[in-house]
């Protein structure tokens, strides 16, 4: 029973940054990565955002901690040259985080480097579900049937 979870979170997850990829498509100007190390950045949302967890607000221009492997997500092109705007994509879920929604610029290296974690680790899904697909064969057709929904 527990390789059949293992398989099937494994394909959850893989069927969740498809279709994330598979928006992103549709929007060529949506694009996810993952943060490639914690750092400090500073809040650039307008009004500033609430955190639950820590049950206070930070005001735009202050600084918050995002931790390495947090999903972002491009907004735009950053206020000064050589920078990227983006926003966090995942609720922070502990003390001393940033919102969720929290809008900050990295440097375009760092954006860089963010987008090609994130296109590495989608691959490197989808080749692990085509494994499974191939080591399962029907049994991964009966497996997805019955998560499919109606």
């Amino acid at each position: 029973m527990k390789p059949i979870r293992s398989v099937l979170i494994l394909s959850s997850m893989t069927l969740a940054l498809s279709v994330a990829a598979r928006a992103e498509g549709a929007n060529a100007g949506v694009e996810l990565a993952f943060v490639a190390s914690a750092m400090d950045v500073t809040l650039l949302n307008e009004g500033g955002k609430f955190v639950a967890v820590d049950m206070k607000k930070i005001a735009k221009g202050e600084k918050c901690h995002i931790d390495k492997d947090a999903v972002i997500m491009k907004v735009g092109p950053g206020s000064t040259p050589g920078t990227t705007r983006v926003r966090s994509a995942a609720p922070n879920l502990s003390h001393g985080g940033c919102p969720f929604m929290t809008e900050f610029e990295l440097s375009d290296a760092d954006y860089t480097s963010a987008r090609a974690a994130f296109t590495a680790k989608t691959d490197e899904a989808s080749k692990k579900v085509e494994d499974l697909k191939k080591q399962l064969g029907e049994k991964w057709n009966e497996l997805t049937k019955a998560a499919a929904p109606k």
